[in-house]
């Protein structure tokens, strides 16, 4: 089975800039896609769009991450993912504050 997982349209607030989100987001990628495969297993229609909401703090730490909206409405794969991003580390936030993101993972099975 192929899965995909697209980045939807990222929302930002703060002193980071789009690609230095896009990148550490990339550099997780397998994260995300294990969170959605392994629930994969026990229903193979599962897919969705979900909007994960952080907070990046002035150390580059994600202070605080979770589910702004759901169409997949699997807490396991949510969970996970929020669980994932909470221990994600962001360059440091020129001048300091905190950046919010929300940023939607768009999952489906190809094919």
């Amino acid at each position: 089975t192929i899965t995909q997982i697209q980045p939807g349209r990222l929302i930002l607030k703060g002193a980071l800039t789009k690609e230095q989100i896009a990148r550490v987001i990339q550099m997780h990628w397998a994260q995300i896609r294990y969170c959605y495969e392994k629930e994969l297993t026990k229903n193979p229609k599962l897919g969705g769009k979900v909007v994960i909401a952080w907070r990046i703090g002035g150390t580059g730490a994600v202070e605080t991450a979770n589910v702004k909206s759901t169409t997949m409405n699997n807490d396991a794969v949510e969970n996970c993912i929020t669980r994932r991003i909470i221990r994600w580390k962001f360059p440091v936030p020129q001048g300091g504050g905190v950046v919010d993101v929300n940023y939607p993972f768009i999952f489906k099975v190809a094919g």
